[in-house]
Protein backbone atom coordinates (compact mmCIF):
# COMPACT_ATOMS: atom_id res chain seq x y z
CA UNK A 1 0.00 0.00 0.00
CA UNK A 2 2.91 2.42 1.09
CA UNK A 3 4.85 1.54 -1.51
CA UNK A 4 2.38 2.58 -3.94
CA UNK A 5 1.60 5.91 -2.30
CA UNK A 6 5.02 6.65 -1.86
CA UNK A 7 5.65 8.71 -5.22
CA UNK A 8 2.89 11.28 -4.32
CA UNK A 9 3.53 11.39 -0.70
CA UNK A 10 7.17 12.07 -1.31
CA UNK A 11 5.79 14.86 -2.91
CA UNK A 12 4.34 16.68 -0.32
CA UNK A 13 6.51 15.46 2.03
CA UNK A 14 10.08 15.88 1.47
CA UNK A 15 12.53 12.52 2.31
CA UNK A 16 15.27 11.61 0.86
CA UNK A 17 15.79 7.55 0.11
CA UNK A 18 16.74 6.60 3.46
CA UNK A 19 13.96 8.45 5.32
CA UNK A 20 11.46 7.07 2.76
CA UNK A 21 13.00 3.71 3.73
CA UNK A 22 12.69 4.21 7.42
CA UNK A 23 9.29 4.93 6.67
CA UNK A 24 8.61 2.21 4.80
CA UNK A 25 9.79 -0.26 7.10
CA UNK A 26 11.54 0.50 10.02
CA UNK A 27 8.95 2.52 11.35
CA UNK A 28 6.47 -0.16 10.66
CA UNK A 29 8.64 -3.00 12.42
CA UNK A 30 10.17 -1.64 15.83
CA UNK A 31 6.93 -1.85 17.50
CA UNK A 32 6.06 -4.14 15.21
CA UNK A 33 8.64 -6.73 16.79
CA UNK A 34 8.42 -5.49 20.42
CA UNK A 35 4.52 -5.72 20.44
CA UNK A 36 4.81 -9.28 19.01
CA UNK A 37 7.86 -10.28 21.20
CA UNK A 38 5.63 -9.06 24.42
CA UNK A 39 2.56 -11.18 22.98
CA UNK A 40 4.96 -14.28 22.88
CA UNK A 41 5.46 -13.84 26.59
CA UNK A 42 2.27 -12.94 27.30
CA UNK A 43 0.53 -15.89 25.90
CA UNK A 44 3.32 -18.59 26.46
CA UNK A 45 1.41 -21.92 26.14
CA UNK A 46 -1.81 -20.38 25.98
CA UNK A 47 -4.41 -20.06 23.36
CA UNK A 48 -5.31 -16.62 22.51
CA UNK A 49 -8.51 -15.20 22.83
CA UNK A 50 -10.28 -13.89 19.34
CA UNK A 51 -10.30 -10.46 21.58
CA UNK A 52 -6.72 -10.05 20.54
CA UNK A 53 -7.80 -10.37 16.79
CA UNK A 54 -10.57 -7.03 17.51
CA UNK A 55 -8.06 -4.90 19.16
CA UNK A 56 -5.48 -5.40 17.08
CA UNK A 57 -8.05 -4.55 13.78
CA UNK A 58 -9.42 -1.80 15.81
CA UNK A 59 -5.97 -0.10 16.04
CA UNK A 60 -4.84 -1.06 12.31
CA UNK A 61 -7.79 0.83 11.06
CA UNK A 62 -6.92 3.60 13.12
CA UNK A 63 -3.46 3.59 12.25
CA UNK A 64 -4.20 3.61 8.48
CA UNK A 65 -6.77 6.78 9.07
CA UNK A 66 -3.95 8.53 10.60
CA UNK A 67 -1.16 7.82 7.99
CA UNK A 68 -3.45 9.93 5.71
CA UNK A 69 -3.43 12.72 8.10
CA UNK A 70 0.20 13.06 8.59
CA UNK A 71 2.06 16.02 7.47
CA UNK A 72 5.58 15.14 8.83
CA UNK A 73 8.06 12.72 8.76
CA UNK A 74 7.39 12.37 12.63
CA UNK A 75 3.48 12.10 12.13
CA UNK A 76 4.05 9.89 9.34
CA UNK A 77 6.30 7.86 11.78
CA UNK A 78 3.81 7.47 14.78
CA UNK A 79 1.45 6.26 12.31
CA UNK A 80 3.59 3.53 10.82
CA UNK A 81 4.14 3.04 14.83
CA UNK A 82 0.55 1.87 15.76
CA UNK A 83 0.17 0.22 12.32
CA UNK A 84 2.91 -2.10 13.84
CA UNK A 85 1.65 -2.52 16.84
CA UNK A 86 -2.10 -3.29 15.80
CA UNK A 87 -1.12 -5.73 12.79
CA UNK A 88 1.41 -7.42 15.66
CA UNK A 89 -1.70 -8.35 17.85
CA UNK A 90 -3.14 -9.47 14.54
CA UNK A 91 -1.20 -11.69 12.48
CA UNK A 92 0.91 -14.34 15.26
CA UNK A 93 -2.86 -15.13 16.47
CA UNK A 94 -4.91 -15.78 13.16
CA UNK A 95 -1.59 -17.99 12.07
CA UNK A 96 -1.60 -20.12 15.48
CA UNK A 97 -6.02 -21.02 15.30
CA UNK A 98 -5.37 -21.56 11.63
CA UNK A 99 -2.77 -23.94 12.30
CA UNK A 100 -4.26 -25.23 15.45
CA UNK A 101 -7.87 -25.51 13.81
CA UNK A 102 -6.21 -27.85 11.15
CA UNK A 103 -5.39 -31.43 10.62
CA UNK A 104 -1.78 -32.05 10.36
CA UNK A 105 -2.55 -33.64 6.48
CA UNK A 106 -4.11 -30.23 5.22
CA UNK A 107 -2.04 -27.87 7.03
CA UNK A 108 0.62 -26.67 4.54
CA UNK A 109 -2.37 -26.58 1.87
CA UNK A 110 -4.17 -24.45 4.99
CA UNK A 111 -1.05 -22.11 5.33
CA UNK A 112 -1.02 -21.57 1.82
CA UNK A 113 -4.06 -20.32 1.64
CA UNK A 114 -3.58 -17.81 4.41
CA UNK A 115 -0.73 -16.55 2.68
CA UNK A 116 -1.87 -16.11 -0.77
CA UNK A 117 -4.82 -14.44 0.65
CA UNK A 118 -2.18 -11.79 2.67
CA UNK A 119 -0.36 -11.38 -0.57
CA UNK A 120 -4.17 -11.09 -2.58
CA UNK A 121 -4.56 -8.16 -0.38
CA UNK A 122 -1.67 -6.38 -0.62
CA UNK A 123 -1.82 -6.66 -4.79
CA UNK A 124 -5.25 -5.07 -4.75
CA UNK A 125 -4.19 -2.80 -2.29
CA UNK A 126 -1.77 -1.70 -4.90
CA UNK A 127 -4.20 -1.84 -7.87
CA UNK A 128 -6.67 0.71 -5.79
CA UNK A 129 -3.54 2.56 -5.00
CA UNK A 130 -3.88 2.84 -9.01
CA UNK A 131 -7.36 2.90 -9.82
CA UNK A 132 -7.82 5.81 -6.86
CA UNK A 133 -5.27 7.73 -7.44
CA UNK A 134 -6.88 8.12 -10.99
CA UNK A 135 -10.15 8.58 -10.16
CA UNK A 136 -9.13 11.23 -7.45
CA UNK A 137 -6.95 13.16 -9.88
CA UNK A 138 -9.77 13.54 -12.59
CA UNK A 139 -12.14 14.37 -10.07
CA UNK A 140 -9.36 17.34 -8.61
CA UNK A 141 -9.00 17.95 -12.08
CA UNK A 142 -12.57 18.39 -13.29
CA UNK A 143 -12.59 15.17 -14.86
CA UNK A 144 -10.46 16.29 -18.35
CA UNK A 145 -7.76 14.55 -16.90
CA UNK A 146 -5.21 16.78 -18.77
CA UNK A 147 -3.21 18.27 -15.86
CA UNK A 148 -2.20 17.94 -11.89
CA UNK A 149 -0.50 15.00 -10.49
CA UNK A 150 -2.42 14.50 -7.95
CA UNK A 151 -0.01 15.08 -5.29
CA UNK A 152 -2.69 15.37 -2.38
CA UNK A 153 -4.75 12.43 -3.70
CA UNK A 154 -2.69 10.28 -1.58
CA UNK A 155 -4.54 11.10 1.58
CA UNK A 156 -7.91 9.75 0.82
CA UNK A 157 -6.76 6.37 0.23
CA UNK A 158 -5.79 5.41 3.65
CA UNK A 159 -9.33 6.29 4.24
CA UNK A 160 -10.76 4.53 1.73
CA UNK A 161 -8.31 1.15 2.16
CA UNK A 162 -9.16 1.19 5.82
CA UNK A 163 -12.84 0.24 4.85
CA UNK A 164 -12.56 -3.69 4.39
CA UNK A 165 -11.62 -3.55 8.23
CA UNK A 166 -14.20 -1.74 9.08
CA UNK A 167 -16.33 -4.44 7.30
CA UNK A 168 -14.58 -6.97 9.12
CA UNK A 169 -14.25 -5.79 12.69
CA UNK A 170 -18.50 -6.82 13.51
CA UNK A 171 -17.78 -10.29 12.44
CA UNK A 172 -15.24 -10.86 14.85
CA UNK A 173 -16.89 -8.94 17.27
CA UNK A 174 -19.56 -11.44 16.84
CA UNK A 175 -17.90 -13.99 17.19
CA UNK A 176 -15.64 -13.28 19.99
CA UNK A 177 -19.19 -12.60 22.24
CA UNK A 178 -20.09 -16.74 21.61
CA UNK A 179 -18.60 -18.62 24.50
CA UNK A 180 -15.39 -21.03 23.86
CA UNK A 181 -16.35 -24.88 23.37
CA UNK A 182 -14.02 -25.43 26.52
CA UNK A 183 -15.31 -22.77 28.38
CA UNK A 184 -18.57 -23.22 31.25
CA UNK A 185 -21.79 -21.55 30.18
CA UNK A 186 -20.95 -18.81 31.86
CA UNK A 187 -19.91 -17.11 28.47
CA UNK A 188 -17.04 -15.18 30.26
CA UNK A 189 -13.98 -14.50 27.53
CA UNK A 190 -10.38 -15.26 27.92
CA UNK A 191 -7.95 -17.25 27.66
CA UNK A 192 -7.41 -20.73 27.14
CA UNK A 193 -5.80 -22.53 29.97
CA UNK A 194 -1.85 -23.22 29.48
CA UNK A 195 -1.15 -25.94 27.41
CA UNK A 196 1.55 -28.81 28.78
CA UNK A 197 4.49 -27.85 29.02
CA UNK A 198 6.02 -30.93 28.87
CA UNK A 199 7.19 -30.56 25.20
CA UNK A 200 10.53 -28.73 24.88
CA UNK A 201 11.88 -26.35 22.13
CA UNK A 202 15.12 -26.66 20.41
CA UNK A 203 15.52 -22.77 20.11
CA UNK A 204 19.18 -23.32 19.21
CA UNK A 205 17.77 -25.19 15.01
CA UNK A 206 15.07 -22.62 15.61
CA UNK A 207 17.15 -19.51 15.64
CA UNK A 208 19.16 -20.50 13.22
CA UNK A 209 16.06 -21.54 10.88
CA UNK A 210 14.48 -18.04 11.45
CA UNK A 211 17.77 -16.53 10.07
CA UNK A 212 16.54 -19.05 6.76
CA UNK A 213 13.21 -18.12 6.19
CA UNK A 214 13.52 -14.69 7.64
CA UNK A 215 15.93 -13.35 4.14
CA UNK A 216 13.25 -14.20 1.31
CA UNK A 217 10.80 -11.83 3.14
CA UNK A 218 13.77 -9.28 3.65
CA UNK A 219 14.03 -9.06 0.08
CA UNK A 220 9.75 -9.24 -0.73
CA UNK A 221 9.49 -6.16 1.36
CA UNK A 222 12.46 -4.36 -0.24
CA UNK A 223 10.81 -5.13 -3.88
CA UNK A 224 6.83 -4.31 -2.94
CA UNK A 225 8.30 -0.84 -0.82
CA UNK A 226 10.80 0.32 -3.95
CA UNK A 227 9.54 -1.24 -7.17
CA UNK A 228 6.83 1.49 -7.76
CA UNK A 229 9.31 4.08 -7.10
CA UNK A 230 11.68 2.65 -9.37
CA UNK A 231 9.04 2.27 -11.99
CA UNK A 232 8.06 5.90 -11.81
CA UNK A 233 11.93 7.05 -11.89
CA UNK A 234 13.70 4.75 -14.20
CA UNK A 235 10.78 3.39 -16.87
CA UNK A 236 9.23 6.51 -16.84
CA UNK A 237 5.68 5.79 -15.78
CA UNK A 238 2.83 7.90 -13.82
CA UNK A 239 2.65 6.72 -10.03
CA UNK A 240 -1.05 5.38 -11.25
CA UNK A 241 0.08 3.34 -13.47
CA UNK A 242 2.88 2.13 -12.08
CA UNK A 243 0.83 0.78 -9.08
CA UNK A 244 -2.12 -0.87 -11.12
CA UNK A 245 0.63 -2.27 -13.36
CA UNK A 246 2.70 -3.46 -10.67
CA UNK A 247 -0.25 -4.53 -8.87
CA UNK A 248 -2.13 -6.87 -11.50
CA UNK A 249 1.14 -8.60 -11.88
CA UNK A 250 1.32 -9.43 -8.59
CA UNK A 251 -2.14 -10.25 -8.16
CA UNK A 252 -1.18 -12.99 -10.29
CA UNK A 253 2.33 -14.19 -9.27
CA UNK A 254 2.39 -13.91 -5.63
CA UNK A 255 -0.28 -16.44 -4.77
CA UNK A 256 0.63 -18.60 -7.41
CA UNK A 257 4.44 -18.68 -5.56
CA UNK A 258 2.46 -19.20 -2.02
CA UNK A 259 -0.13 -22.12 -3.81
CA UNK A 260 2.33 -23.67 -5.49
CA UNK A 261 4.56 -23.83 -1.95
CA UNK A 262 1.36 -24.90 -0.32
CA UNK A 263 1.04 -27.56 -3.40
CA UNK A 264 4.66 -29.07 -2.92
CA UNK A 265 4.70 -29.80 0.94
CA UNK A 266 1.62 -31.54 0.58
CA UNK A 267 2.24 -33.68 -2.08
CA UNK A 268 6.02 -34.50 -1.48
CA UNK A 269 6.12 -34.95 1.78
CA UNK A 270 9.22 -36.64 1.49
CA UNK A 271 10.98 -32.54 1.05
CA UNK A 272 10.19 -31.64 4.16
CA UNK A 273 13.18 -31.96 5.45
CA UNK A 274 15.14 -30.71 3.01
CA UNK A 275 12.97 -27.13 3.63
CA UNK A 276 15.75 -24.86 4.13
CA UNK A 277 17.35 -26.10 1.16
CA UNK A 278 14.41 -25.08 -0.87
CA UNK A 279 14.37 -21.55 0.66
CA UNK A 280 17.78 -20.90 0.07
CA UNK A 281 16.81 -22.28 -3.85
CA UNK A 282 13.43 -19.98 -4.18
CA UNK A 283 15.26 -16.88 -3.14
CA UNK A 284 18.09 -17.54 -5.48
CA UNK A 285 16.26 -18.23 -8.43
CA UNK A 286 15.13 -14.67 -7.78
CA UNK A 287 18.23 -12.90 -8.88
CA UNK A 288 17.89 -13.58 -12.50
CA UNK A 289 14.33 -12.37 -12.92
CA UNK A 290 15.28 -9.12 -10.62
CA UNK A 291 18.35 -8.19 -12.83
CA UNK A 292 15.73 -8.27 -16.09
CA UNK A 293 13.49 -5.79 -13.34
CA UNK A 294 16.11 -3.36 -12.95
CA UNK A 295 18.09 -3.57 -16.56
CA UNK A 296 16.13 -5.14 -19.20
CA UNK A 297 16.11 -2.58 -22.02
CA UNK A 298 11.37 -2.97 -22.52
CA UNK A 299 8.78 -2.89 -20.00
CA UNK A 300 7.78 -6.10 -21.07
CA UNK A 301 10.74 -7.77 -20.29
CA UNK A 302 10.76 -5.85 -16.65
CA UNK A 303 6.83 -7.17 -16.26
CA UNK A 304 8.43 -10.77 -16.73
CA UNK A 305 10.78 -10.13 -14.55
CA UNK A 306 8.39 -9.22 -11.80
CA UNK A 307 6.00 -12.10 -12.18
CA UNK A 308 8.88 -14.78 -11.82
CA UNK A 309 10.80 -13.03 -8.89
CA UNK A 310 7.14 -13.11 -7.18
CA UNK A 311 6.61 -16.84 -7.83
CA UNK A 312 10.29 -17.91 -6.69
CA UNK A 313 9.97 -15.31 -3.53
CA UNK A 314 6.58 -16.59 -2.94
CA UNK A 315 7.60 -20.72 -2.39
CA UNK A 316 10.37 -19.31 -0.63
CA UNK A 317 8.65 -17.43 2.16
CA UNK A 318 5.88 -19.93 1.90
CA UNK A 319 8.70 -23.04 2.73
CA UNK A 320 10.18 -20.91 5.56
CA UNK A 321 6.97 -20.10 7.58
CA UNK A 322 5.92 -23.90 6.73
CA UNK A 323 8.87 -24.71 8.24
CA UNK A 324 8.75 -23.11 11.28
CA UNK A 325 5.21 -24.66 12.05
CA UNK A 326 7.04 -27.76 11.27
CA UNK A 327 9.56 -27.41 13.99
CA UNK A 328 6.99 -26.29 16.89
CA UNK A 329 4.89 -28.19 18.80
CA UNK A 330 1.27 -27.28 19.24
CA UNK A 331 1.89 -25.80 22.98
CA UNK A 332 3.84 -23.28 22.33
CA UNK A 333 2.80 -22.53 18.42
CA UNK A 334 1.49 -18.93 19.84
CA UNK A 335 4.80 -17.77 21.23
CA UNK A 336 6.96 -19.36 18.99
CA UNK A 337 4.90 -18.05 15.82
CA UNK A 338 5.37 -14.58 18.06
CA UNK A 339 9.08 -14.49 17.80
CA UNK A 340 9.49 -15.45 14.40
CA UNK A 341 6.82 -12.57 12.96
CA UNK A 342 8.59 -10.32 15.48
CA UNK A 343 12.02 -10.88 14.12
CA UNK A 344 10.87 -11.58 10.45
CA UNK A 345 9.16 -7.48 10.78
CA UNK A 346 12.30 -6.12 12.43
CA UNK A 347 14.60 -7.71 10.24
CA UNK A 348 12.48 -8.51 7.36
CA UNK A 349 10.71 -5.29 7.05
CA UNK A 350 12.83 -3.22 9.69
CA UNK A 351 15.63 -3.52 7.50
CA UNK A 352 14.96 -4.61 3.61
CA UNK A 353 13.31 -1.20 2.62
CA UNK A 354 15.99 0.81 4.74
CA UNK A 355 18.90 -0.97 3.66
CA UNK A 356 17.58 -0.80 0.10
CA UNK A 357 16.91 3.64 0.58
CA UNK A 358 20.39 3.61 2.01
CA UNK A 359 22.69 1.99 -0.67
CA UNK A 360 20.61 4.35 -3.24
CA UNK A 361 21.33 7.19 -1.25
CA UNK A 362 24.95 5.98 -0.98
CA UNK A 363 25.41 5.03 -5.44
CA UNK A 364 23.20 7.80 -6.15
CA UNK A 365 26.35 10.56 -7.08
CA UNK A 366 27.79 7.42 -8.87
CA UNK A 367 25.25 6.29 -10.82
CA UNK A 368 22.15 8.35 -10.54
CA UNK A 369 20.10 6.94 -13.51
CA UNK A 370 20.21 3.17 -11.76
CA UNK A 371 21.14 4.11 -8.23
CA UNK A 372 17.43 2.45 -6.67
CA UNK A 373 17.67 -0.49 -9.30
CA UNK A 374 21.52 -1.24 -8.15
CA UNK A 375 20.53 -1.00 -4.39
CA UNK A 376 17.20 -3.17 -4.95
CA UNK A 377 19.92 -5.97 -6.98
CA UNK A 378 22.44 -5.61 -4.03
CA UNK A 379 20.02 -6.37 -1.42
CA UNK A 380 18.94 -9.00 -2.82
CA UNK A 381 22.56 -10.40 -3.39
CA UNK A 382 23.44 -9.68 0.52
CA UNK A 383 19.71 -11.90 1.40
CA UNK A 384 21.01 -14.49 -0.47
CA UNK A 385 24.23 -14.64 0.85
CA UNK A 386 23.40 -14.82 4.09
CA UNK A 387 20.42 -17.31 3.29
CA UNK A 388 23.37 -19.77 2.37
CA UNK A 389 25.22 -19.60 5.54
CA UNK A 390 22.31 -20.09 7.64
CA UNK A 391 21.46 -23.12 5.45
CA UNK A 392 24.91 -24.41 5.94
CA UNK A 393 24.36 -24.22 10.31
CA UNK A 394 20.77 -25.52 10.50
CA UNK A 395 20.51 -28.02 7.19
CA UNK A 396 21.26 -31.13 9.48
CA UNK A 397 19.75 -29.63 12.57
CA UNK A 398 16.91 -29.07 11.13
CA UNK A 399 16.65 -32.98 9.86
CA UNK A 400 17.55 -34.44 13.03
CA UNK A 401 14.82 -32.07 14.60
CA UNK A 402 11.95 -33.88 12.58
CA UNK A 403 13.08 -37.22 13.17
Amino acid sequence: MIGGALPLMRLNIAMSDAQAGWIIGTAFALPYGVTALALAAILRGRRASLWWLVAGLVLWTAASLATGTAHSIGALTLARAALGVGQAMFVPVAISWLIDDTSPKDRARALSLFTSGSTIGRSVALLTVGALLSVLAMVARGGDGASGNGSTDWRWLYAITALPNLLTLPFLVRVGLRPPRSESATGTISDMPPCSEAVQIDWVTLALFFAVAIMPVLVIQAIGGWLPSLFVRDRGLTPAHAAMLLGAVTLVAAPAGQITGGWLMTRYTAWHDRIPVIVLAGLAATLLPLAAVIWAPGLGGAIAGVAIANISLGIASFAGLFGVQMLTPQSHRVTVNAVFLALVTLIGVGVGPLLTGVLATSHAGAIEDTSLGVALFLTAAIACGLCAIAVGGVDRRYRLALR
